[in-house]
């Protein structure tokens, strides 16, 4: 009797045993996600310039703004350069193009060579002629010592504000004289020496007599000199 009860236990426990739940499989371990960094606005990319202001897009903005563009007389200028409709001219540290586009405009049949050492100035040009509908101007991207412009094939070289900008001024003009057709013309257009209300600081500018000595130095002569501008020194020079 004993026998057959601890047999009966024995079946019990095994069908008990087969019954029980299996044990909870365990979760791998996983790593935590990365945290996301907040999204940071990269820093602008400098003023390839470094005589402009390192802020490009304010640069921009004053270089073509309606009290600047006023006191460039840009329309005078065009006027007293008597250009022919198929001139070729060099804009040379041409901004966002206040000058190119007037000189595309007063020159149809001929070619505008727009250079600056900043693409950015370069894409505000971009932006201009392909709102006059304008197709005769060349964006060109300068090196600090070399505009790039077709060498002989230039009957206007013009630097409008760009002149002090310059590093080694007297040989990047002799250097300059390469583009120019013979009889090609050189025009300055640059702010007065000492301090004014408008333009930059006295210490940015040349100061009295450098602009002419300098180009004397680099085998240029003095064309004529306009006293059209009470802010600018306005002359043409031609390589001697």
């Amino acid at each position: 009797m004993l026998r057959k009860q601890l047999a009966l236990l024995l079946l019990l426990a095994a069908a008990c045993a087969s019954h029980r739940a299996p044990a909870p499989a365990v979760a791998p371990a996983v790593a935590p996600a990365p945290a996301v960094a907040p999204d940071v606005a990269p820093a602008p990319a400098a003023n390839r310039d470094p005589h402009g202001n390192p802020d490009v897009a304010k640069y921009v903005e004053i270089l073509q703004s309606p009290s600047r563009v006023a006191d460039l007389q840009v329309d005078l200028v065009v006027q007293k350069l008597a250009l022919p409709e198929d001139a070729v001219v060099g804009d040379l540290g041409c901004g966002p193009g206040v000058f190119s586009e007037a000189f595309a405009a007063a020159c149809p049949e001929g070619l505008v060579y727009a250079c600056d050492v900043e693409p950015r100035q370069l894409d505000e040009v971009r932006a201009r002629i392909h709102a006059r509908g304008l197709h005769n101007v060349v964006p060109v991207l300068a090196s600090t010592d070399d505009p790039h412009f077709p060498p002989g094939r230039l009957d206007v070289v013009f630097i409008g504000d760009t002149y002090h900008h310059l590093d080694d001024r007297v040989g990047y003009m002799r250097r300059l004289q390469s583009v120019l057709k013979p009889g090609g013309r050189l025009v300055l257009l640059e702010y007065k020496p000492g301090k004014l209300p408008v333009g930059p600081p006295p210490e940015h500018k040349l100061p009295p007599g450098v602009l002419d000595r300098e180009l004397a130095e680099a085998g240029y002569e003095l064309l004529e000199r306009f006293d059209t501008h009470p802010w600018h020194d306005f002359e043409i020079w031609r390589a001697r």
